[in-house]
């Protein structure tokens, strides 16, 4: 039976994967904050694969650790871990542990559960990680000098440093055993969770309506790669289309440098 860990299971396309996979008799592991849309989407998925819940903040580095110990114990082998979580904030935002909300969310948060579970994700015959970061933001993204953007914070560099990084990490972290794939959705009619305002969520909203894809076929291209995960270490697609990929020196070196970065972070904390 197919083991597959999903954060940001319990809305928006996380949740349509959720369904779509236990359905398929899948063992699930949503990672989530609300257990009553848990509870919901069980009741949707009716008989078939094992669902399972683990409340967390996936902002917080503690809430990570704690979550990929857990289900590291629980489940030895895991055949796909899958990052979905999302929550948008427009204004710069600091967590209790003091990282900028997207840095923790879209790229911390990541790492921590890709490498916490390395190990049971090592143990499946083909496994894969797929990150729904979106691929294709420039190099100079990331601000090697003030990752947590304390200065000149805007949503829209928030977001292409994620993104950046979030490639570097996948870059790394794949091989030739774990497989990673960066995920495009396109756009979902799904909650959009976020802080946005009214203004903001009724646009956003409309343009769902009018242009987004249902939850139950943007997820068809990734229940594919879960099925078949591609043969390369590190790939990236936009919906059921894959991208081309060019790597050179450069994105290496940034991959390494990122990497150390990182760990610093994590041992001594944002401000060091």
């Amino acid at each position: 039976m197919t083991t597959v860990v999903i954060s940001g299971g319990t809305d928006g396309i996380g949740r349509a994967l959720a369904l779509d996979q236990l359905r398929r008799g899948a063992t699930v592991v949503v990672v989530g904050r609300d257990g009553s849309k848990f509870d919901s989407l069980v009741r949707e998925a009716g008989e078939g694969g094992t669902p399972h819940f683990v409340a967390a903040d996936l902002r917080l580095v503690a809430e990570n650790r704690r979550v990929t110990a857990e289900i590291a114990e629980r489940f030895p082998v895991i055949d796909a871990l899958v990052l979905a979580a999302a929550y948008v904030h427009r204004e710069r935002v600091v967590t209790e542990e003091g990282f900028e909300h997207t840095f923790a969310l879209y790229y911390l948060s990541r790492h921590l559960l890709a490498t916490g579970l390395s190990r049971s994700l090592a143990a499946a015959p083909t496994p894969l990680v797929l990150d729904t970061t979106v691929p294709g933001a420039p190099a100079a993204a990331v601000r090697w000098e003030d990752l947590q953007l304390a200065e000149g914070f805007s949503w829209r560099a928030a977001n292409l440093q994620s993104r950046r990084m979030g490639f570097l990490s996948g870059l790394r972290i794949g091989g030739d055993h774990v497989r990673y794939v960066l995920f495009n959705p396109g756009f979902v009619r799904s909650s959009h969770q976020g802080a946005l305002g009214r203004p903001a969520r009724a646009v956003v909203r409309l343009l769902a309506r009018v242009l987004g894809s249902p939850p139950d076929r943007a997820v068809a291209p990734m229940a594919e790669l879960i099925a078949a995960p591609p043969e390369e270490p590190f790939t990236l697609y936009a919906r059921g289309t894959r991208l081309p990929l060019a790597v050179g020196e450069d994105d290496h070196a940034d991959a390494a440098r990122l990497h150390l970065l990182t760990r610093r972070l994590l041992s001594a904390g944002p401000a060091s």
